[in-house]
């Protein structure tokens, strides 16, 4: 048998050290699985928002006698709106100086003389039903209806803060919505008055673009609800009146407290881990 010396003992000493730190070389951590929670009728009270002010603008005539829906285009009524504009004439045509007098308006047709020296004429044109909709719900009233809606129940950013402390070791939540270039400034607003732990938000173009960005997807979206879930991935239904008739899914929660300790929750966690 052969006595190292000093020498070759200590040469031996870094080869072994060198072999147990490739041996314990840290794994790479597995990705979290992405939890998408839709924010409408979920966290957003959207649809009490929209219908306050629909009947503000618009009165009662047009809103659905259903107590709760969630496509307001489909459900209410919109009409095709005629429009009338007044163009500006160029400086150069307008009269140097104009008596005060000619700015006063007649109160039964709410003109005033000093209009036909400074506007070229009204111009009419039909404004379709659709247009309509959308300067209503995405520039007239956009703030009100997406940003200053109400959280949906008591409590919720307490139940949002415990689901999230929960599971945060294994789910990465993402906060996600449809939303489109007039609605994300005052959706952001409506997302800063909760006291909210997420950290992943994400707004897409269209809705069934969502599963792109999530392995699963808590909605109460009728789209989402009546499309093909796309393989490997999980639905999680949360239920209202809209979409009560629709099939059931694999799961059905009314609020998002209803998945803290929840069994089946929690297998379908753990199979998409293990599906890594």
């Amino acid at each position: 048998m052969k006595i190292l010396n000093i020498s070759e003992m200590n040469r031996m000493k870094k080869i072994l050290k060198k072999l147990f730190k490739k041996q314990h070389i840290d794994k790479p951590k597995a990705r979290k699985i992405r939890v998408g929670i839709d924010i409408n009728e979920i966290l957003r009270a959207r649809w009490a928002q929209f219908d306050k002010y629909y009947y503000d603008e618009f009165g009662e005539n047009g809103i659905p006698k259903e107590p709760y829906v969630y496509d307001f285009f489909k459900n209410y009524e919109w009409k095709d709106k005629e429009e009338i504009t007044n163009e500006l004439k160029e400086p150069e045509n307008m009269p140097d100086k104009i008596s005060p007098v000619y700015y006063q308006v007649d109160e039964k047709t709410g003109e005033a003389p000093v209009d036909s020296f400074l506007f070229k004429g009204k111009d009419k044109k039909i404004i379709p039903a659709k247009e309509v909709y959308n300067r209503f719900m995405y520039e007239d009233f956009a703030f009100e209806i997406h940003g200053t809606a109400n959280l949906m129940h008591k409590n919720l950013d307490l139940d949002a803060k415990n689901l999230f402390l929960k599971y945060k070791d294994d789910v990465e939540f993402v906060v996600i919505s449809n939303e489109n270039f007039f609605s994300i400034p005052s959706t952001l607003f409506f997302l800063s008055k909760m006291t909210s732990r997420f950290t992943n938000y994400c707004f897409v173009d269209k809705t069934l673009e969502m599963w792109n960005k999530v392995d699963i997807l808590i909605t109460t979206d009728p789209e989402i609800l009546t499309n093909k879930i796309p393989n490997s991935k999980f639905l999680i239904k949360v239920k209202r009146p809209y979409n009560e008739k629709l099939n059931k899914h694999f799961l059905e929660i009314v609020k998002l407290k209803d998945l803290i300790d929840n069994k089946v929750f929690e297998k379908i966690i753990k199979f998409k881990i293990n599906e890594k």
